[in-house]
C-alpha cells in the first residue's frame, strides 16, 4: 500500500481484567508492526473501561466471583478463553487470578501516558496484565501497582501521581463517560480516527484492514 500522509490515531478501549483484551492487544500488536512495515503510521491511545463495574466488597478469587456471576457456565467460559489466549502465545492462569475493581490500575495506566506517550502507556498496561493473569497479585492494591510501575520503568513522580494526582482520576472517570457516549458496551474495541471501529480480539489481518481504512481518512488529534 502507498504510506498514508499523516498517521491513524486509534484509541484501544480496554480493561487489564479483560482475558479478551490481552489476546486483542497481542493481536494489534502483530497488526500494527505489519501496517507500518507497509510504510503506514498509527498512533494508539489507551483508554479505560470497567468490564465489572458493579464488582462490589473485597478482592476475591476470580473463580468464585465467575461462579457468583455466571454459574455453572463459568468454567466453559474460563476453558474456552485460555485456549484463545494459548493461541497467542499467552498463558492465562485464571485460577490465581484475584478480581477486582480496576479504577486505581486504570489510573496508573493515564499518569504513563500523561508523562511518557503509548510507549510507557504500554509498558504499563502489559505489567497489569502480567500481574492479573499470571502472577495472581490483586491489582488495586497499592504496592501491587507501585512494583508494576517500576518495572515498567515509569518514574516514583508518575507512580505517585497516578495515587494522589486528583486531575488523572478526573481524567479516568471522562474516559468513561466518553466510552458510554460513544456507545461502547464491551472490549475490546478498536476507534480508529473517531470515525470507524471494531470489537473484540479480532484477527491481525481485520485490524489491518481496520487501519488501512481509516488511513484514508482526515485525522483528528489524540487529546
Amino acid at each position: 500500500m502507498s504510506a498514508p500522509t499523516a498517521a491513524v490515531q486509534l484509541e484501544v478501549f480496554s480493561d487489564v481484567v479483560c482475558p479478551w483484551c490481552y489476546i486483542g492487544k497481542a493481536k494489534l500488536d502483530e497488526a500494527v508492526a505489519r501496517f507500518t512495515e507497509d510504510g503506514g503510521q498509527v498512533e494508539i491511545r489507551l483508554r479505560p473501561f470497567l468490564l465489572q463495574p458493579d464488582f462490589a466488597g473485597p478482592s476475591r478469587p476470580l473463580t468464585e466471583y465467575l461462579s457468583e456471576r455466571f454459574g455453572p457456565q463459568a468454567g466453559q467460559m474460563t476453558e474456552t478463553v485460555t485456549s484463545a489466549a494459548a493461541d497467542v502465545g499467552l498463558d492465562l492462569r485464571l485460577d490465581k487470578a484475584i478480581a477486582t475493581q480496576t479504577h486505581a490500575a486504570h489510573q496508573l495506566i493515564e499518569s504513563a501516558y500523561r508523562d511518557g506517550g503509548y510507549a510507557a502507556q504500554q509498558r504499563a498496561a502489559a505489567e497489569l496484565f502480567a500481574c492479573y493473569f499470571t502472577n495472581g497479585e490483586d491489582i488495586s492494591d497499592g504496592a501491587v501497582l507501585r512494583a508494576a510501575g517500576k518495572r515498567a520503568g515509569l518514574a516514583d513522580s508518575t507512580i505517585d501521581a497516578a495515587a494522589e494526582d486528583p486531575a488523572l482520576a478526573a481524567a479516568v472517570l471522562a474516559s468513561l463517560d466518553e466510552a458510554t457516549q460513544l456507545g461502547i458496551a464491551a472490549v475490546p474495541t478498536f476507534v480508529a480516527n473517531r470515525a470507524i471501529a471494531v470489537q473484540g480480539a479480532q484477527p491481525p489481518a481485520t485490524l489491518m484492514a481496520l487501519l488501512a481504512k481509516a488511513a484514508e481518512m482526515a485525522v483528528p488529534s489524540l487529546g
